[in-house]
């Protein structure tokens, strides 16, 4: 072994230099290397082959079916949202507002971006099931917040129970003037090129 390969190995060596190290010609050596060498690995395999704990293969269970989850997912590509519900404000039923023409390049830029289904609408409290994040977040379910009336604002949503939608959020607030809406085949196609699918 050359000096150079011997001091690149000592680099990787987690034991400290300075940690004494006992002679493989010991008595307690030769003893640990008796031991190793005549241990019967027969008796041993038939030790492994014992019934195991209920626990363990409660344990093994649950570990593989997480791994099938994770399977199907990252087959699929979309994973499925998980995370605890999130609130959303619609707005100020006597807000202000003006659009700027719709970017590709500007809904890119929004840090908050799903799909999702309108699965309750109750007064002033919408109730969306989210079928895909494509930025910013992993709830199951969003409840977005907001008086009635706010979809005769520019760009403003029309909620219906069933309906599909696409939402951007800034801040907790959703964004109206085309960067929010009905899931339509041009919108969800802008989605895709801001986003990736």
């Amino acid at each position: 072994m050359t000096d150079d390969l011997r001091s690149k190995l000592s680099h990787l060596d987690p034991m400290h230099a300075g940690v004494p190290t006992e002679s493989k010609t010991t008595a307690s050596s030769r003893i640990r290397l008796e031991r190793v060498m005549s241990t019967n690995l027969t008796e041993q395999r038939s030790r492994e082959r014992q019934p195991r704990q209920p626990w363990i293969i409660a344990a093994a269970s649950v570990a593989a079916a997480s791994l099938a989850v994770v399977g199907v997912l990252s087959l699929t590509g979309n994973p499925a949202p998980v995370g605890p519900p999130l609130q959303l404000s619609l707005g100020e039923g006597d807000a202000m507002l003006s659009c700027l023409p719709f970017e590709v390049g500007i809904l890119a830029d929004m840090s908050m971006a799903f799909a999702g289904t309108a699965t309750a609408i109750d007064g002033d409290h919408i109730t969306l099931t989210v079928d895909h994040w494509y930025m910013g977040g992993d709830a199951a379910e969003v409840s977005l917040i907001g008086p009635a009336g706010l979809e005769a604002l520019i760009g403003g949503i029309a909620f219906e129970t069933g309906g599909q939608y696409l939402i951007t959020a800034e801040n907790g607030n959703v964004n109206y003037c085309g960067y929010s809406g009905v899931a339509t085949p041009e919108m969800r196609a802008a989605f895709d090129q801001a986003f990736g699918s």
